[in-house]
């Protein structure tokens, strides 16, 4: 399964993919500038609702998700390259 966080100024964006390119997760919520801590929420969140998945990939992007992307060493996806990535998947 696949997690995209968007960690901007003011909220985090997560969706979930399955393995064929799905969403079976999504939330969208606001920080409130505690963004390790509601990124550590989401992420508990997720692995409460499918326990038995083994396998993650996970990406982040947004104006605050590159710093937070190095210091665990995720790859860090740009904003307007995922929303081109994304148009050119469903066009």
């Amino acid at each position: 399964m696949v997690i995209g966080l968007d960690v901007g100024s003011t909220t985090i964006k997560c969706v979930v993919l399955d393995e064929k390119d799905q969403i079976v997760y999504q939330t969208y919520e606001r920080h409130f500038s505690q963004i390790t801590a509601k990124t550590v929420e989401m992420l508990q969140t997720i692995l409460k609702k499918f326990p038995d998945q083994r396998e993650w990939r996970l990406a982040i992007s947004g104006s605050a998700g590159m710093g937070m992307a190095e210091s665990v060493q995720v790859p860090f996806v740009q904003e307007v390259f995922a929303t081109r990535v994304a148009a050119n998947r469903l066009a």
